[in-house]
């Protein structure tokens, strides 16, 4: 639609140009029997709709036309914001959905810094390489239409230009090609910055209070450093092809004219409108050429989004399976092995069932498998050999977004958004009757409702930036408010009370405690504490099950965990 807006006003603006070839020669007095073959047209044209053919009539003529282009031009530049618009719209829609998509064994690999660099800048970045590639594909099409009207008035003088004008190029083809270059170089290195930022974000509180922060600081800046050099010269090729670009067009016209007047013998006024029409398109090839240059600096961000894009695509997660209604029976693990691709062994083997509504600890040293067991669990990594089980259907076969919607998961690391309480706990659900009383009812069962009461804006107070109005023990309790909300059937608690003092530990106990027998329940922790009334306990040992049972059972079959129970003091 943009190319062929730009064919219609180009075509508008030349008839704009060419109605001077009449105007002149009724201005100057010619006789209607000796004006050109091109003015005879006009001259019939004003007859065949009642005009005298007289400078008035022409005047009228140009209002008309400009007219129109000025229409042309209107629409032309709204549809191009449109385009672009939905352009920007559609690659960052494609961008979040592959990354929400991309297996969790790739994901975890990924650099954080690239993924955070690619959805702010690089993908402002790839919209404006898009906007100045259309502008050099419009200005292409003016420069097509200018030059083939010029070829059907004057076929010499326009081959001249044409070939004055195509060697032109190879002028600025070395610069042209350091800047793709260059762009490449600085898009890499701004994916590298953002990680390094990220991480000083991350790693704050330990570079301050070990006074590491000023040279980790230096690390940055030898990085943006680097980064300004690479667009300072970027700049410097930008200004060359500027500078020099008009002069070189320039020397190229005035050539064509000489050659046109004292080679060919070609008269002056033969090549006013040619003029105005070379005029037209050696404006629009300026512009090619401007436009080139500016979709040359964001060429490397284009290159990288569609790498990185094609990188998550080839990782994407399955999506086909069969839906998940419900849980009725158990999951079960048959001989399940997992190692990453480097061949290190994190599983061996593994066989284990858990039955509806128990609760399974998984215990171990660091190392032994606990989370990676888990995470095969949830369907985020796959057996390396072996079949885990749900309900009698391989996990392979269901779909796993429908699977884990029926589970919970309360890490070490909570997540709180930086919203309300409400919005925290019901996960941005509409504020109606019936989803206020299940809020309600959750804060209520993890004893949240006196912080709620003490805060100025209640279940509206905004929780700042990781929950920090909050204390860890609060933010564990809604962690477990937000997963019963959800109505789920599987909760996972991996190291959920490893970093709470033992007073919250012993309250989140007692809450877990209190959903015995309503969920499964699958809780991985160091403290012994935790999982002393588990319906079974799995110890891990080496990626293997050394054993399992009961409490009382464990510490009797097992002298790894009773060392554990001994160590812990219980």
């Amino acid at each position: 639609m943009i190319l062929l807006i730009s064919v219609f006003y180009s075509l508008i603006d030349a008839l704009s140009l060419t109605i001077f070839i009449p105007l002149f020669q009724i201005a100057s007095g010619e006789d209607t029997g000796s004006v050109s073959q091109k003015t005879s047209y006009f001259i019939r044209f004003f007859e065949w709709i009642g005009l005298q053919p007289n400078v008035n009539s022409v005047l009228l003529l140009m209002i008309f036309f400009f007219s129109l282009k000025a229409l042309f031009r209107y629409v032309d530049v709204f549809y191009r914001v449109l385009a672009t618009s939905y352009f920007i719209k559609r690659i960052r829609h494609r961008l979040l959905e592959a990354i929400a998509n991309v297996e969790y064994a790739k994901f975890v690999t990924l650099n954080y810094g690239t993924i955070q660099n690619t959805v702010t800048g690089e993908i402002l970045n790839v919209n404006n390489a898009f906007a100045q590639y259309i502008s050099v594909i419009q200005n292409l099409i003016f420069v097509f239409v200018y030059l083939l009207l010029s070829f059907l008035t004057n076929p010499k003088f326009t081959l001249i230009v044409i070939v004055g004008g195509w060697l032109s190029r190879w002028v600025f083809k070395s610069l042209y090609k350091s800047s793709e270059t260059l762009s490449l170089k600085i898009t890499h290195q701004n994916n590298e910055l953002s990680g390094l930022v990220l991480q000083k974000t991350g790693n704050y509180k330990y570079l301050k209070s070990t006074a590491l922060l000023a040279r980790y600081l230096s690390k940055i800046n030898d990085k943006v450093n680097a980064i300004e050099k690479q667009v300072v010269v970027l700049g410097k090729n930008s200004a060359k092809v500027m500078a020099f670009r008009e002069p070189i067009i320039v020397l190229f016209l005035v050539l064509a004219i000489f050659i046109q007047m004292n080679i060919l013998g070609g008269k002056f006024n033969a090549i006013i409108v040619i003029l105005l029409f070379f005029y037209r398109a050696f404006g629009s090839l300026m512009s090619v050429q401007q436009s080139w240059t500016a979709f040359l600096k964001y060429v490397g961000s284009v290159n990288h989004y569609e790498s990185f894009l094609d990188e998550l695509k080839t990782n994407a997660e399955s999506t086909q399976g069969n839906s998940f209604q419900s849980f009725e029976k158990s999951v079960s693990l048959s001989n399940v092995s997992f190692a990453y691709q480097n061949g290190k062994s994190i599983l061996n083997a593994v066989n284990l069932t858990i039955p509806k509504n128990n609760s399974i600890a998984i215990v171990g040293k660091s190392g032994s498998g606990k989370t990676t067991l888990v995470n095969l669990i949830c369907g985020l990594l796959k057996p390396s050999t072996g079949e885990i089980v749900v309900d009698g259907q391989p996990l392979r076969t269901i779909n796993l977004a429908s699977f884990r919607q029926k589970i919970g998961f309360i890490a070490q690391e909570t997540v709180v958004f930086n919203d309300t309480l409400f919005n925290n706990v019901t996960f941005w659900d509409e504020k109606n009757e019936y989803n206020v009383k299940r809020f309600n009812e959750a804060i209520k069962k993890v004893d949240l409702e006196a912080f709620m009461q003490r805060s100025e804006n209640g279940a509206d107070t905004i929780l700042g930036d990781s929950g920090v109005v909050m204390s860890g023990g609060q933010r564990q309790r809604l962690s477990i408010a937000r997963e019963l909300y959800k109505n789920i059937e599987i909760l996972i608690l991996d190291e959920a009370t490893s970093a709470l003092d033992s007073q919250t530990e012993k309250f989140i106990q007692e809450s877990i405690e209190n959903l015995k027998g309503q969920l499964t329940i699958i809780i991985i922790a160091h403290r012994l504490s935790t999982i002393k009334h588990a319906d079974t306990i799995v110890l891990l040992k080496d990626g293997e099950v050394e054993a399992s049972g009961n409490y009382q059972e464990l510490l009797q079959k097992s002298a790894t965990f009773a060392q554990m129970v001994a160590l812990q003091e219980l």
